[in-house]
């Protein structure tokens, strides 16, 4: 890995809490119950990824970034001016789901160190499965299925 490990962590957990936040917006526009639960997953996922990135930091001697840095407010404002219904929730979180997976595979694709790859591999699959679960759902038109009573 040319840059260093805790340097790339430190990116990945903003990336993650801006992701948390873009996910808080589009729940809020979500009106299916079924779709507004995913995505509260999916933000579970972001908010561990976050801790787990942070314990690492430190355990490695460095010092995770305190606050959000101005890509978040962007994806977050983002998320919230797309963000009206269902559909434009998940065609907004595909967008930043986009960003997250590619982000995690460039930071595998340049070999980690063992000690912090194991991380970052885990966190990359959650990112692919969030992907192509909204992916799916875009696809299946999911916000027009029966909602359960």
């Amino acid at each position: 890995m040319s840059k260093d490990p805790i340097k790339v962590m430190n990116d990945l957990i903003q990336l993650d809490r801006d992701a948390i936040h873009a996910y808080q917006q589009a729940i809020e526009a979500c009106e299916v119950p079924a779709i507004r639960a995913k995505l509260t997953e999916f933000q579970g996922d972001h908010q561990r990824h976050v801790r787990d990135l942070d314990a690492k930091v430190r355990s490695m001697g460095g010092e995770p970034p305190a606050g959000r840095d101005i890509k978040g407010f962007f994806m977050e404002g983002f998320t919230a001016l797309t963000s009206l219904g269902d559909r434009s929730a998940l065609v907004a979180m595909r967008t930043n789901e986009e960003l997250t997976t590619r982000t995690y595979r460039s930071v595998l694709e340049q070999t980690p160190p063992v000690d912090v790859s194991a991380l970052i591999e885990e966190n990359y699959k959650d990112e692919q499965r969030h992907l192509n679960w909204i992916k799916e759902a875009l696809d299946t038109r999911a916000w027009e299925k029966p909602r359960a009573a």
